[in-house]
């Protein structure tokens, strides 16, 4: 796993991001990096209806190599595990953070999406020691496959049919190639649109030294001790998974142990019922 990370962290992005991708679904897509969208039935479907599963699916078909080299799909996995696990952290901290830091006349879901693009971006400036958006230096990490520019010809028939099976058998979830592509093209294409000047409308607000106190790190919020924490689940689990890689066992009883240390549902829930 860790020579994947190296070989094809491109591969490790989409993995990571694959969750979350059919908000960009679109022209609007583009542009929705932290604006509230409606509400979409195949998102709830990665975070909510069976995560694990889902998770394991993709494991158990990279550990028969038939879709895609070995390294590419370890990657995947490991950009998959990592977002559930940092979801599950962060979710109930912004839970809290909603009610109290909601504006005047602001919805709940505007407050969600403003809140949590406030904290990507604070961690972001945390990480790199400097304001990301609006800096080419952006772009590459919305760059979800391996060759460089445009994606045009979109995921190769591998990695898709990898996310076809599994999100067929564990999400319950039928997704088109052209789907998963147009997600890809979208998500390059709005590395570009936010590494670039343009972007620069979207970065930290002026008052941001006290957002993010209130956001990101102060009294009521620990925002990087829970990433911490976050980072160390995924290796825990993914350890777990490497162990159920190495032994090629995908069976009820194997599936259970994972299950045991990393409870299935969605993030809120399975945040809960996890083990102290």
């Amino acid at each position: 796993m860790a020579r994947a990370l190296v070989d094809d962290l491109p591969y490790a992005r989409f993995g990571a991001a694959l969750p979350s991708l059919p908000l960009l679904e679109g022209a609007r897509g583009v542009l929705s990096f932290g604006r509230p969208r409606p509400a979409d039935a195949r998102v709830r479907a990665f975070h909510e209806r069976a995560p694990v599963a889902f998770g394991l699916k993709l494991a158990e078909l990279v550990s028969s190599g038939a879709l895609v080299g070995s390294d590419a799909g370890l990657a995947v996995v490991c950009g998959y595990f990592t977002h559930v696990c940092v979801d599950r952290a962060l979710t109930p901290l912004l839970d809290a953070l909603v009610p109290q830091q909601r504006k005047v006349g602001e919805t709940l879901d505007e407050a969600r999406a403003r809140i949590g693009w406030l904290q990507a971006l604070f961690a972001l400036r945390e990480l790199y020691g400097r304001d990301m958006v609006g800096q080419p230096a952006l772009r590459e990490k919305l760059q979800l496959l391996k060759h460089p520019g445009v994606p045009w010809q979109g995921v190769g028939g591998g990695l898709y049919e990898l996310v076809r099976l599994a999100a067929l058998e564990t999400l319950d979830l039928k997704i088109e190639k052209a789907t998963l592509d147009g997600w890809v093209r979208n998500a390059f294409l709005a590395g570009r649109v936010l590494g670039s000047p343009l972007g620069r409308s979207r970065g930290l607000p002026s008052y941001s030294n006290l957002s993010q106190r209130e956001l990101y790190q102060g009294p009521d919020v620990d925002l990087p001790r829970a990433l911490a924490q976050a980072l160390d689940d995924a290796r825990a689990v993914l350890r777990r998974v490497s162990d159920h890689l190495a032994r090629g066992r995908f069976t009820l009883k194997a599936r259970g142990r994972v299950y045991a240390d990393f409870p299935e549902g969605a993030p809120s829930d399975a945040a809960a019922k996890a083990p102290a």
